[in-house]
């Protein structure tokens, strides 16, 4: 299961499979995810905003991404 993370390190791993990011859509606190006809809602108040396991297991599911792609090695940081 995938570590929580902050929104905008989620939008920077997203970005290399051709997913975006739209804050403007889905309400005032939340935004987007949007791969082509796919999207995945997420609570959003900034870019420091904390997703939780829980939604980046579900945009893993929605957005049929690999099991390890928000494996983040921190030592090479």
């Amino acid at each position: 299961m995938p570590k929580a993370l902050e929104l905008r390190k989620v939008i920077g791993i997203l970005r290399d499979y051709d997913i975006e990011f739209d804050s403007k859509s889905g309400g005032k606190h939340s935004g987007k995810f949007i791969k082509g006809n796919k999207s995945f809602p997420v609570k959003a108040h900034g870019m420091k905003t904390t997703i939780l396991p829980y939604a980046l297991k579900g945009l893993i599911k929605k957005l049929e991404l690999p099991s390890d792609v928000f494996i983040v090695d921190d030592k090479n940081k």
